[in-house]
């Protein structure tokens, strides 16, 4: 009976230390005990009970939420500004700069090497930078007044288009007044209304 109680006191005190040792050691997901017999002696396993009657113990460590939204990553890539339009107009060496200067960020260059690309532009670059934004400027003034005397040229066009409109409907109404009265008319007013009629011929018949 002594001899009984002490393996039933061995085998609680083995399941009490493997329930803990298991429960302190770090896991990945959630572990399975089994309890396990083997002969008069009852142990416990993270492993299935290769002979013996066996039952399942139960489950430590983190149990797996299936349910859990996990939000997918994404990687940002900077991408570099757009050329300003003065670029165009540096010299090559001065574009070659500041078009290091504006790809640096998006290609991953230090913030130390920009700032030093910074300083090489502002000394080297400073004069043929103000002159290019002046030639820009200057051309760009040219398009607007060239564009604008293209509109203004079309308006005047279209003042004089209707102008010559107006007088050919004029002369017309003049021409349709004289046509009435040619039954009544003399020689020199017969002469008058040929030269109405070329007249107006030549001036809106075209």
């Amino acid at each position: 009976m002594k001899r009984s109680t002490q393996g039933v006191l061995g085998a609680a005190i083995a399941i009490c230390a493997t329930i803990a040792a298991l429960a302190a050691a770090p896991t990945a997901s959630a572990q399975s005990l089994y309890r396990c017999k083997s002969g008069n002696s009852t142990y416990v396993s993270d492993r299935p009970c290769t002979t013996g009657a066996a039952s399942s113990f139960g489950t430590i460590g983190p149990q797996s939420n299936n349910n859990t939204y996990q939000q997918p990553s994404s990687t940002y890539v900077q991408r570099p500004p757009k050329t300003a339009e003065h670029v165009s107009y540096l010299s090559s060496a001065c574009a070659d700069i500041a078009e290091a200067i504006r790809t640096g960020p998006a290609r991953g260059v230090r913030g130390d090497v920009i700032s030093g690309l910074h300083e090489e532009y502002r000394q080297k670059c400073a004069d043929d930078d103000a002159a290019a934004r002046q030639r820009l400027a200057e051309d760009r003034r040219n398009e607007r007044d060239a564009k604008r005397s293209v509109q203004t040229a079309a308006q005047q066009q279209q003042q004089q288009t209707r102008i010559a409109s107006e007088q050919c409907n004029e002369l017309l109404r003049i021409l349709a007044a004289k046509r009435r009265q040619t039954a009544t008319m003399n020689d020199g007013e017969r002469a008058d209304l040929q030269r109405s009629e070329t007249n107006y011929a030549e001036r809106c018949k075209h």
